[in-house]
């Protein structure tokens, strides 16, 4: 296996631009009387219809969406409608029309009176009173007039280690974007051809064939939530064996970024794969995405394709029927600024995406993203993720269209350190019995309430392993069932067994539609199942033993909706009798079919639950062997974390919290606002099941208790602090790049922690590629052949910048087959199978099937330290510290203080709830 040495970041350098601009636009804002206008009308309703205080929030999204569909010179959008922000970018390149303003205000006109149309129709279906006045709206509208329109020409410059202003980081990669399309920038798949020689038994070339060319990309804009998108179009296909077409396309992100300690700007270039559903598709729970392409006569091949959703709408109550309709006002808008027979009628592309992909002449043009779930015969052949080899193809011929004002970062250098080794798959099966000791207390108790007996013998056998006890005999079932109580006796630890039916607490929760506010309906559907889960799980003589549950559960998708999902309910009242719980699902057919599971995977299941339940939620982590680098080590380090519990896309600052790990501890601690000490992991997370905690913390307080733990944690000794940065800035400012400063630590910009204050501490800031803040990669080995590309997991070091490194994970067991060669469009040199013989044997192969993996770059900046540290040994501690799981063989994305840390947010959360740290790979 290639061992390789250099990592190239798929980012791009933007060069100074000096007094040539990189782009001349006109800068529209959106006009303020028409903003103050929309705002009275644009209100919440109470019940009785009537107009609240509260803004509704004018809705501007599928407007600017509208308008960068229709018309190609469209650059960037923004539909915040705040004043003082550019609305509307408008390439005024040479060549490129003037924009017609009339057409840009009757796209306005149009886009607000079906969005306002579509409120009103979605709380008629609520029983609740129409949110718009359409007849008020209409006489505001046609007072908006083309005066009202005000704009100015502006140039995008890029000056040399200076910010972009405040729209370029939006308007960069639009510009860079359209360069491409505009230009007809076209990919090449290209690779060597090799043949087997028999007689040296090596790969040679084939003679006089230096290149093949499999392929050609050819590129489309199209919306996107984040920078700017661009789609290989048309789409590739691959024909399977029996004649299917499975279509899919190229996709490439391109977002503005920067470094912290540097304001440069970056382009980071987002690459993956989009599969397009084939075959008819419905969803009745969820919405299923639509690309759209309205022609219209402002339209040329720059246009870019519109984003809208479909939903499906069932029929009267207790009727059969329904029909897929637009649930998305994009759709709405383009068709009512077009015409109707210039898109797809929802109904007709959920029959037959793959007829609008390449459609004959007449017929609108549209694509429906693959995903699964999509229908019981949706299915899709190609695989999923992009491989280094495709990425190097990719980033190595982009780099050259755009080399006049770009050019790649300096590849990563490779840093060898330590880490733990793959733990066993026997090693991962027993328990710490010593460590589980200190964690909680010599004397545990774990109850399994089962609602099958597959699942019970389980989770009893799976727990008798992790003592290293011999496989209990066969459980007698009692009629009726009834508790059951055993004593699993180990070397370092006692377990207090008891196993009884779940019975009606793992039941859908009663939910009363007749109560409209939604806290009160919970609290009312909560309440007799807390009051059940307390009497089921009370145990007066075991009041002052450390306890944990085992529960089986459905899925999330087995209830009707969240609110009938009785997990939470069931961990929280569980917590107030001083009881940890976990979830198991129950068994499923025993099978390899879909929807089947094996008796192996069955009880690898059980063991997981079990070892979860008992080393995460008891926060025991391994401590690595060797800390920082082998020509520098450390000793004698507490590793802290800091974290902000947020709700997902609610900025405002929920829980802040701290976890650390003292040098002598096989376990972490937790420190809170409402606690005053520094409690064992388990102890912390049963104090957030009292509904009395207060949750809900502004930035200030955040900011202080922050604070409170640097002064706590600063007494002289080696402490090493982590944040993250897409966690913790929006309630500390002084953590994000643009306020980042060398050796300052500030939560507050404006107050800074006086370096006394923080002695001993080092301030090592992450970043994950969440929303591409770190870039996709690949790695290759100095002086091989250009092409010559894989992955590698290691810490690695920025060579411009000392304070700068990033982690790659070791592969996963569960990761994806593909080859880091393969690609899905150019054959690579690869193994074929073996012969009759049962030699393996090698030839020309596609890797269009596998799923291929690429670890995710974690951005390592030490942001303060001491002036005789290594800042290499510092780096290296959050990247050792992500093979600390002690459940877990395989890496984590985040330092194990830190994962453990966000975990502390599914006791007050549902997981689907709770904020993400990273984004899919690909």
């Amino acid at each position: 296996m290639a061992t390789y040495d250099r990592l190239q970041r798929l980012s791009l350098a933007m060069r100074a631009t000096g007094t040539t601009p990189l782009c001349t636009y006109r800068a529209y804002e959106f006009p303020r009387t028409w903003a103050q206008a929309l705002k009275q009308v644009f209100r919440r309703k109470n019940q009785d219809g009537e107009d609240t205080d509260e803004p509704y929030g004018l809705p501007l999204w599928a407007v600017s969406t509208a308008i960068a569909a229709l018309l190609p010179q469209l650059l960037v959008t923004n539909s915040s409608g705040r004043a003082d922000t550019v609305w509307l970018a408008w390439n005024t390149q040479e060549g490129t029309p003037e924009p017609d303003e009339e057409v840009l205000l009757e796209l306005v006109r149009s886009g607000l009176i079906v969005a306002a149309q579509s409120r009103n129709d979605k709380a008629r279906r609520r029983n609740r009173p129409d949110p718009v006045d359409m007849q008020r709206l209409a006489s505001i509208l046609k007072c908006f007039r083309t005066d009202h329109l005000r704009s100015e020409i502006r140039q995008l410059h890029i000056t040399a280690g200076e910010p972009l202003c405040p729209e370029g980081y939006r308007l960069l990669p639009h510009v860079i974007a359209n360069h491409l399309v505009s230009t007809g920038w076209e990919l090449q798949h290209a690779g060597k051809k090799w043949v087997w020689n028999e007689k040296a038994q090596e790969k040679e070339e084939v003679p006089g064939k230096d290149i093949t060319v499999y392929g050609i990309s050819r590129w489309r804009r199209c919306a996107s939530d984040e920078g700017a998108e661009l789609l290989s179009w048309p789409p590739h296909q691959y024909v399977s064996s029996n004649g299917t077409v499975y279509p899919w396309s190229y996709t490439m992100r391109l977002t503005a970024q920067n470094h912290g300690h540097d304001s440069a700007p970056l382009i980071h270039v987002t690459l993956g794969t989009r599969r397009w559903a084939r075959g008819n598709v419905w969803d009745g729970k969820r919405g299923i995405t639509a690309y759209l392409f309205a022609a219209s006569p402002w339209c040329d091949d720059t246009c870019p394709f519109g984003k809208a959703r479909m939903k499906w709408r069932p029929g009267p109550k207790g009727k059969k029927g329904g029909k897929m309709v637009w649930d998305d006002v994009l759709a709405e808008t383009l068709a009512r600024v077009t015409s109707h027979d210039a898109l797809p009628s929802a109904p007709a592309l959920a029959a037959d995406p793959r007829a609008f992909l390449e459609p004959d002449k007449g017929t609108p043009q549209a694509g429906v993203p693959f995903r699964d779930g999509l229908g019981e015969y949706a299915n899709h052949s190609v695989g999923k993720g992009i491989s280094a080899r495709d990425r190097w193809q990719i980033f190595h011929q982009l780099q050259e269209a755009v080399k006049d004002f770009a050019e790649p970062e300096q590849p990563l250098e490779r840093l060898y350190v330590p880490v733990r080794p793959r733990p066993s798959a026997s090693d991962l099966l027993k328990v710490d019995q010593a460590a589980l000791a200190r964690a909680t207390a010599r004397r545990i108790a774990v109850d399994v309430a089962w609602d099958t007996t597959v699942i019970r013998d389980e989770l009893v056998g799976a727990l008798h392993e992790m003592l290293g006890l011999c496989l209990p005999t066969a459980i007698e079932d009692d009629s009726p069932p009834r508790l059951r109580e055993t004593v699993l006796r180990g070397e370092d630890i006692e377990i207090v067994l008891r196993s009884y039916p779940v019975g009606d607490l793992a039941a859908p929760l009663p939910v009363n539609s007749s109560i409209n506010n939604r806290k009160d309906r919970l609290a009312d559907a909560s309440e007799s199942r807390r009051t059940k889960v307390i009497q089921k799980l009370r145990a007066p003589e075991l009041w002052d033993v450390p306890r944990f549950a085992l529960v089986e559960m459905a899925n999330a998708g087995a209830f009707a909706s969240a609110e009938h999902d009785p997990k939470q309910t069931v961990k929280g009242a569980a917590g107030s009798v001083g009881v940890l719980v976990q979830n198991i699902t129950p068994p499923k057919e025993t099978g390899e079919g879909s929807g089947e599971e094996s008796t192996t995977t069955r009880r690898e299941r059980a063991r997981k639950s079990a070892m979860d339940l008992l080393t995460r939620q008891s926060g025991m982590l391994s401590r690595p062997d060797h800390l920082g680098t082998k020509d520098n080590p450390l000793n004698e380090v507490t590793t802290v974390g800091l974290w902000v519990v947020r709700r997902n896309g609610d900025q405002r600052a929920t829980l802040p919290l701290a976890v650390a790990q003292l040098p002598d501890e096989p376990f972490v601690r937790l420190r809170m606002p409402h606690t005053n000490t520094w409690l064992p992991y388990r102890e912390g997370l049963l104090t957030l099941t009292d509904y009395e905690t207060e949750r809900r913390f502004d930035h200030s307080h955040a900011q202080q208790f922050f604070g409170e733990v640097v002064e706590e944690v600063c007494d002289g000794s080696d402490v090493v602090l982590l944040t993250l940065a897409q966690n913790i800035r929006s309630c500390c400012p002084g953590l994000s790049n643009a306020h980042l400063t060398p050796d300052v630590l500030a939560f507050d910009p404006e107050t800074p922690i006086q370096p006394d204050a923080r002695k001993g501490l080092r301030h090592v800031r992450l970043r994950t590629n969440l929303r591409d803040e770190t870039s996709q990669h690949f790695a290759f080995k100095e002086g091989t052949d250009a092409g010559d590309v894989g992955v590698g997991s290691s810490l690695w070091q920025d060579p411009l910048r000392p304070c700068h490194f990033f982690s790659t994970a070791r592969k996963p067991a569960t990761a994806g087959s593909g080859s880091p060669q393969g690609s899905r469009i150019e054959k690579h040199w690869g193994s074929m199978g073996k012969d009759e013989q049962g030699r393996k044997k090698y030839g020309m192969r596609h890797d269009v099937l596998q799923d291929v993996w690429n670890p995710q770059l974690l951005e390592i900046l030490v942001n303060c330290h001491d002036e005789s540290d290594d800042p290499r040994s510092w780096a290296a501690i959050p990247h050792q510290q992500r093979y600390a799981a002690a459940h877990f063989a395989d890496p984590l994305a985040l330092p194990a203080v830190l994962h453990l840390a966000q975990g502390v947010g599914e006791q007050i959360l549902p997981p689907y709830l709770l904020a993400p740290i990273d984004q899919t790979d690909g």
